[in-house]
């Protein structure tokens, strides 16, 4: 098993999502009452400037007619993705994942039981679409939850009122799981993924 090691310069307030830095590819599937079941390939990155921040950017592929097929079923990442044709930008989005000041106080007997207090943290999340999010959650472990605690649009956006997200790694790989309330709908399962951590040049 490979030695994790933090990021250079990362600021310590950070150190808790350390395991998210770096680029991921692999593919996705999504559903939504109107939309079609698809695969899409999806890319992500995280970075940092030395700020008490991580900065992701995310892309969304939806992938062509002709390569459609060609999709496993258990959706594996790294080199697969590569072999898949992209087609249009599904969706794309700029985000900021900010650790909280942790409360005071000794943790519950009930905490104590989950093993070590879990780190607040919020994500401001930017979409072309004209959305505007932010979602607040947790991070334990390798494990991430997270849920929109104010979604802003303009008016001449499409109506999305909620959202839901689940960030995890698993044996190396990062899965990720999204539900949506949006046209009217409550919230649902829209969208889920498996990337694979791609190697620095």
């Amino acid at each position: 098993m490979a030695t994790f090691t933090l990021p250079e310069g990362l600021a310590p307030e950070v150190y808790p999502l350390a395991w998210l830095v770096g680029s991921w590819r692999g593919y996705g599937v999504l559903a939504y009452p109107g939309v079609p079941e698809q695969p899409f390939v999806h890319e992500m990155t995280f970075d940092h400037d030395g700020g008490p921040y991580l900065r992701c950017t995310s892309t969304l592929w939806s992938v062509d007619a002709e390569h459609s097929s060609s999709v496993p079923q258990e959706m594996p990442g790294g080199d697969g993705a590569d072999r898949l044709g992209k087609a249009d930008i599904w969706a794309t989005e700029t985000a900021y994942w900010r650790a909280t000041p942790q409360a005071e106080g000794e943790p519950t007997d009930g905490e104590q039981a989950k093993g070590p207090r879990p780190t607040d943290i919020e994500v401001l999340i930017a979409q072309p679409t004209g959305h505007v999010a932010v979602y607040v959650g947790n991070v334990r472990s390798a494990r991430i939850d997270i849920v929109s605690d104010a979604v802003v649009r303009t008016s001449s956006a499409a109506s999305v009122t909620a959202g839901r997200r689940m960030y995890g790694l698993v044996q190396g790989e990062l899965m990720w799981v999204e539900e949506l309330a949006a046209f009217g709908h409550e919230l649902q399962s829209y969208a889920s993924g498996r990337l694979s951590r791609q190697e620095t040049p």
